[in-house]
């Protein structure tokens, strides 16, 4: 039996796009692995996004109740949102942060970023610690119905991601992340 290495890449021996959408796309590939079996891949194309741990003056973190349609769920989750064609991770931050809880942020630290889905979805979120915040609202994407900010401390964070009440991902990558942010400040 071939011992498979950790340390191949498949060859890909085609590839095309099969489904052209906003913001997303969907592409085919036919890939070989080492041993030469052949399959076939089925992947979402995604632009990549960001998503942002917002700091009040008091410390408390600001999250949003948000519609998520292939949940069929309101979701309790930190503000997210996709990158626009060309736009960098820093400028959707500070476009998303006006748009999704209506305040600007002076800083925005980059603190890491996730792969969410790569057996799939070409999905990369770039997470950022926003403070320093003033009264700066944008409009809302039309399709998105999304809360007035909810403040929670520190702790309460923890309770809700431990009862299950934050089942969102991304939030918690991002609270995982920032823990070992603050615990290196």
């Amino acid at each position: 039996m071939q011992k498979k290495s950790d340390n191949f890449i498949p060859k890909v021996l085609s590839s095309e796009i099969v489904l052209e959408g906003t913001p997303f796309d969907i592409e085919e590939a036919h890939i070989q692995y080492p041993d030469n079996i052949e399959t076939n891949k089925m992947v979402v194309l995604h632009p990549g996004a960001i998503a942002l741990i917002v700091i009040d003056h008091e410390d408390r973190f600001l999250l949003i109740n948000q519609y998520r349609y292939p949940t069929k769920k309101i979701l309790l989750e930190i503000p997210a949102g996709t990158r626009e064609p060309n736009e960098q991770p820093l400028e959707t931050a500070a476009r998303e942060i006006r748009e999704e809880i209506g305040y600007s942020a002076e800083s925005l630290v980059h603190i890491g970023g996730t792969w969410m889905a790569p057996g799939f979805c070409t999905e990369y979120i770039d997470y950022f610690v926003a403070s320093n915040l003033s009264h700066d609202p944008l409009p809302q994407d039309p399709d998105e119905f999304i809360s007035e900010p909810i403040r929670v401390t520190y702790e309460e964070m923890i309770s809700l991601i431990g009862d299950g009440k934050i089942k969102d991902a991304k939030s918690i990558a991002g609270f995982m992340l920032y823990q070992i942010y603050r615990s290196n400040e």
